[in-house]
């Protein structure tokens, strides 16, 4: 009968933090799920196995495995930790109840530890004893636990829940599934078929008779001699027969060494195989990304010089921006220029008329002689006034000359106040004068330049978000093929093709060497009848028959030890690519099948093939860790009788993606009595429900037995976290 988990709880274990009663899972047979976010207890989870089975815990801080024993202090929950006083204790433990058929078991795995110092996280603050392992055992029939105390008994009822020969297929963690089979090597293909198979037998009967054929060999040579002193020509064909054992033993040496070459080219081919594909990928996204950056900057340089012009705009006379809003001001000037320059000009004549008021005044005093009668005064030179002639020259006739001219002449200007603004305000026309033509075409290139200005910033926009959505791509090719960043793409190509070239070479060489090792053989095997030809003929029959049959079981184990091989990878491939069909049943990449075939070294090479017999491409860390995982239940189901095991798979569908993880839970009841899948791609923490839509269709469906969602409060202290299980089915 098949091991199926009933329940498994937690005793202040990382942060499952209270009793066993207080962190309890319960499970069915069939599919479990436990959805939860990074932090939130899937790993803590996965430790409680592997400290049951291997005494181990996961490290999460460095990925790697560390001995319970001397990891027990990080074990023990903070919070527990915390509310321990100096000298007293705390326990943590784990404890899981599984049955097969007609038993049940109870398994308690614990150690105490007692605080003897101040810092909580300090290994020299706390006394570890490791407890022993409590075993109750109990029968359907007559439910009630009884200890089991036998050592050996206990380490069979936890070896039993899963066997150890079969823990890789049942046990692991998501990105294991890669290492589950390599399938560049033909002894982990092997390893998985003799699993299922007889085949180690064939290979202790290969080692027997080859063994046999020696000895008889041996044997048969030691009478020829005694029959025979002296023989040349067989003592020829017996060196021949040696130096041709001697030259394909160096031969399959040469080719041992060619194979092994190929399939380090293979293994290093297959690891970049997903890489490749996203190095290239990346390679065109980086190209694109730079082409796309130069554009960025120019756009971005143009959107500056653009906001930095729109200031120079205010005093630019061709845009004139500074004068919007100022419309009525210059009729307003206009008016005040003019009182101004009229009060100017006034308060100046006044002054120079106070000075010289004759300069001003060209009315002459009553009686006295009009312009005509000076001028005809000038011309006699005579004052008709005063009787007294004036001569050319004389200083009555230049009297008379400056009465009549009078009115012509203008004293010179004076200042008549400090600063009369004149400049100020011819120059403030002049540089104004520019403006005064645009207020009605202010509005319009105001707007004009608002609808640039959001145009550019849309196109730079634009070219961020589409920059942005390029380094998403990378960044996405870097996550799924585990790429660094500063990993140069060109690199991984290169290394691809290198690795490629490497496996053609060496499968030239093989198949160069496989053909002259034809040739040594058939050359072996006409000297082996040559020498039977040459044999004396009084040799017992008995001892020829003895090696002609030894050669003969030789041969034929070797042969039957390939066919079991070959029949069992035939088997393989059918149940994975029914297995595969299921998986990618709602995924796009329908139309082809997986293709196992013979590689050089006598490894598989995993293919997807179309019916033409073309690979079709999905090189994505999610497609091929599917195809491998189709492999591993292919590998259980081939075997004739049923898988007895449950499926404990820690975060298996991080790579697959939504398709691929709705056949992912459709799939596995159909090779698995139980499953118990811990998952953080159905949680959404923006969700109501914390819940994808995939997960909230998951907690309906009919296969799902149990469905729990893990939470952690993350504003909280690490000293007062716990791990909250909410159970939705």
């Amino acid at each position: 009968m098949a091991s199926i988990i009933n329940s498994l709880s937690f005793k202040n274990f990382f942060n499952y933090y209270g009793d066993y009663d207080q962190t309890e899972y319960e499970f069915k047979e069939g599919v479990n799920i436990i959805v939860a976010d990074n932090g939130a207890g899937k790993s803590k989870f996965f430790n409680a196995f592997l400290w049951l089975f291997y005494d181990d815990v996961l490290d999460s801080d460095d990925k790697k495995r560390k001995a319970v024993k001397d990891f027990a202090v990080k074990i023990i929950s903070d919070k527990a930790k915390n509310e321990t006083e100096i000298g007293e204790n705390v326990e943590t433990g784990i404890k899981i109840e599984y049955s097969t058929g007609r038993y049940k078991f109870q398994i308690v795995k614990s150690f105490t530890a007692t605080r003897i110092g101040e810092k909580i996280s300090d290994n020299e603050s706390w006394q570890v004893v490791m407890n022993d392992i409590e075993i109750d055992k109990t029968d359907h029939i007559l439910p009630k636990y009884k200890p089991v105390y036998d050592a050996d008994e206990k380490h069979r009822i936890i070896n039993q829940l899963i066997l150890p020969t079969l823990r890789q297929y049942s046990f692991f963690q998501g990105e294991e599934v890669d290492k589950m089979i390599d399938f560049t090597k033909k002894s982990s293909i092997e390893d998985a078929v003799r699993t299922l198979t007889n085949i180690s037998k064939y290979e202790d009967i290969a080692k027997i008779v080859e063994d046999i054929e020696a000895k008889a060999y041996k044997d048969l040579n030691k009478q020829t001699k005694q029959k025979e002193s002296h023989n040349e020509r067989l003592e020829d064909a017996l060196k021949k027969r040696e130096e041709l054992k001697n030259s394909i033993n160096q031969e399959n040496e040469k080719l041992e060494i060619q194979k092994e070459l190929y399939t380090k080219a293979q293994e290093e081919y297959e690891l970049l195989d997903a890489k490749y594909a996203n190095a290239s990928k990346r390679k065109e996204l980086d190209e694109k990304i730079s082409i796309k950056n130069k554009t960025l900057k120019s756009a971005s340089d143009e959107y500056q010089r653009f906001l930095e012009g729109i200031n120079n705009r205010f005093f630019d006379g061709n845009f004139s921006w500074i004068t919007l809003g100022f419309e009525n001001v210059v009729e307003d000037f206009k008016n005040k220029i003019s009182t101004f320059r009229a009060a100017r000009y006034e308060k100046r004549t006044l002054l120079q008329v106070a000075e010289s008021p004759n300069d001003y005044f060209t009315i002459l005093p009553s009686n006295s002689p009009d312009a005509v009668t000076l001028q005809q005064m000038i011309d006699k030179e005579h004052c008709y006034v005063c009787g007294t002639d004036a001569p050319k020259g004389s200083e009555p006739y230049n009297h008379l000359l400056k009465l009549k001219n009078r009115p012509n002449e203008s004293s010179s200007k004076k200042q008549f106040v400090k600063n009369d603004l004149e400049d100020f305000f011819s120059r403030l026309q002049l540089n104004a004068s520019p403006f005064l033509n645009k207020f009605d075409s202010i509005p319009q290139s105001v707007l004009r330049t608002k609808e640039r200005e959001l145009e550019l910033k849309k196109r730079l926009d634009k070219l961020s978000s589409e920059v942005k959505a390029l380094k998403s791509q990378r960044k996405d090719l870097l996550v799924t093929s585990n790429q660094d960043e500063d990993s140069d793409p060109r690199n991984i190509i290169n290394q691809y093709k290198g690795s490629s070239n490497r496996m053609a070479q060496a499968s030239t060489k093989i198949e160069r060497l496989e053909n002259t090792l034809k040739e040594l053989k058939a050359q072996l095997l006409a000297t082996e009848k040559e020498i039977t030809s040459l044999r004396p003929k009084d040799i017992p029959e008995g001892y020829s028959a003895n090696y002609e049959i030894a050669q003969d079981l030789v041969e034929a184990t070797n042969k039957a030890k390939e066919r079991v091989f070959d029949k069992m990878v035939s088997l393989l491939e059918n149940h994975a690519n029914e297995h595969f069909q299921n998986l990618i049943k709602y995924n796009d990449i329908k139309g082809g099948v997986l293709n196992f075939d013979k590689s050089p070294s006598g490894g598989i090479s995993l293919d997807y093939i179309d019916e033409a017999g073309n690979e079709v491409s999905g090189a994505s860390e999610g497609f091929q860790r599917m195809k491998k995982f189709a492999v591993v239940m292919a590998i259980i189901s081939a075997n004739t009788s049923n898988y007895n095991y449950p499926l404990l798979a820690d975060a298996p569908l991080s790579a697959f993606g939504k398709a691929f993880n709705k056949g992912f839970f459709e799939a596995i009841p159909n090779v698995f009595p139980q499953s118990i899948i811990l998952v953080k791609d159905l949680y959404d923490k923006d969700s109501e429900s914390k819940l994808t839509d995939l997960g909230a269709k998951l907690v309906k469906d009919e296969n799902i037995q149990t469905f729990y969602l893990n939470e952690v409060d993350g504003e909280l202290a690490q000293i007062e976290r716990t791990t909250k299980i909410e159970r939705r089915k």
